[in-house]
């Protein structure tokens, strides 16, 4: 669309930090995945918004309100309540250490690869920065395949279709959201990542026709409220800034 040659690079070091980041976050997400547990991915979005907190605090120094922080914390409850979504204690916490180490560690991987393109996006282009880190994400995903290659799964058009559309929304969607954060501080970006939550729901209501209880309304209230406090003028975040010492003192 924008009529230019696409540049794949690897020689950025967050090129490398971002495609790590990404394959972390896929093998250990489909490892807990794989253990079976009823509620599998509960736990990455609000992992993935504290890690990416703390990275726009501590990295980018961006210094954040008490609005914006009780913003924040009213978006992960939403998720948790809608997460959690009234099951009883006992399954909930069926949940051991290591399954949540996992899904940790798939989170911090996935807010690696946020922070990369953060850093990437102000002296790269978005198409050149995501095809580049993806490429080297892929290949190295792919390097354990010669020793136990088999096809799983049924082999037909249908999927071949899933599997393109899948990678056109994908990219999509990292495209824009790599542009998007040239416009908004990382601590926004942060709380913005949990509106795929609302979405998530919206299309399980309209496509399965899966019930929405009073805890997904409430928790879905929680975050838009959040939101909506986030988009108040108190709640700016800015960059910390450095105190210059002058001569003599």
């Amino acid at each position: 669309m924008s009529k230019r040659k696409v540049k794949i690079t690897w020689k950025s070091k967050w090129i490398w930090y971002g495609a790590l980041g990404k394959v972390m976050n896929y093998l250990f997400e489909n490892f807990g995945v794989s253990i079976g547990y009823a509620y599998e991915q509960i736990l990455i979005t609000p992992f993935l918004t504290i890690f990416m907190l703390l990275f726009s605090i501590f990295y980018f120094k961006e210094k954040a309100t008490f609005l914006s922080l009780v913003s924040a914390a009213l978006c992960i409850s939403g998720v948790f309540l809608i997460s959690w979504n009234g099951l009883p204690m006992h399954e909930l916490l069926e949940f051991d250490l290591f399954l949540t180490l996992i899904f940790a560690l798939s989170a911090f991987g996935a807010s690696f690869h946020f922070v990369s393109q953060k850093v990437l996006i102000q002296k790269m282009d978005a198409v050149d920065m995501n095809l580049s880190i993806f490429l080297w994400c892929s290949l190295i995903t792919t390097l354990p395949l010669p020793a136990q290659f088999e096809w799983s799964g049924d082999f037909n058009g249908i999927s071949i279709f899933a599997l393109v559309a899948l990678g056109f929304i994908t990219g999509t969607s990292f495209i824009i959201y790599s542009k998007a954060l040239k416009q908004v501080s990382f601590l926004v970006a942060a709380i913005l990542v949990n509106s795929s939550v609302l979405f998530t729901l919206f299309w399980s209501w309209l496509f399965y026709n899966e019930p929405i209880t009073i805890y997904v309304i409430v928790g879905s209230l929680l975050f838009l409220i959040g939101m909506i406090l986030l988009s108040l003028p108190a709640a700016k975040i800015s960059k910390q800034k450095k105190v210059v010492k002058e001569p003599g003192n």
